[in-house]
């Protein structure tokens, strides 16, 4: 008898366990890639996401299977071999995945939190190349330039359009951290300039129903600022 009831334990144990992770939608998650060209105009690239639990590839326009985390899921591009985007997509916390109170306690949530199945990434994820005529002689060795007559920031002339992207006094790496920053507070990725000096900018993003992000950079090191 005592044989019997372990037997029953375990596979009732098994079958919470499994249901549990099922509720919330399984450990992956299909997301659709696209990437944009500096003016924001369609393109087509090979793109690679990466988190703690594993690497997928897709040419863009597509869809790709990702395993669900709780870490960020880095996105790299390249375009003929050479890397035009490197974007960050952070991870949010199912809404349903508190359901599993009702279906398997504590348990359940337990399982999800570990197995990934509690987290989603957006669904969409549209990564824009930076300008690949970015100029480094706005640096002066790695200091920021001034703005007075003769610096090597006066003499890099800002783009027609104030679109960061197309901006070549904004460097790589600092466009892909301040897209990063506005994406985490689900501001727009297409970022535009207010002002620009050697390795000091100020980039703004449009917010869904509130006062634009103002994030100011020096390099990659970005945040967002409070605009009097």
């Amino acid at each position: 008898m005592n044989r019997i009831y372990q037997t029953a334990c375990v596979a009732a144990c098994a079958l919470l366990l499994s249901s549990c992770a099922t509720i919330v939608g399984g450990k992956y998650q299909q997301v659709s890639v696209e990437t944009k060209a500096a003016d924001q105009g369609s393109l087509a690239a090979q793109c690679t996401l990466s988190n703690d639990r594993g690497t997928v590839s897709v040419t863009t326009p597509g869809t790709a299977k990702v395993r669900r985390s709780d870490g960020a899921l880095d996105v790299t591009c390249q375009k003929d071999g050479t890397q035009i985007a490197q974007q960050t997509y952070h991870a949010s916390t199912r809404g349903m995945v508190w359901g599993n109170l009702l279906f398997g306690g504590l348990i359940g949530i337990v399982v999800d939190f570990t197995n990934g199945a509690a987290h989603h990434y957006p669904d969409h994820l549209s990564v824009t190349a930076y300008n690949k005529r970015y100029d480094a002689s706005a640096m002066h060795g790695g200091a920021p330039a001034t703005m007075g007559s003769g610096s090597a920031a006066a003499s890099v002339p800002p783009a027609d359009s104030d679109l960061a992207s197309l901006d070549h006094r904004i460097a790589p790496a600092t466009f892909n951290a301040a897209q990063n920053l506005a994406a985490s507070r689900q501001c727009d990725r297409a970022l535009h300039v207010v002002m620009a000096d050697g390795a000091r900018s100020m980039l703004e993003a449009n917010c869904p129903g509130g006062e634009p992000l103002h994030i100011e950079c020096d390099s990659a090191s970005c945040a967002a600022v409070h605009k009097e």
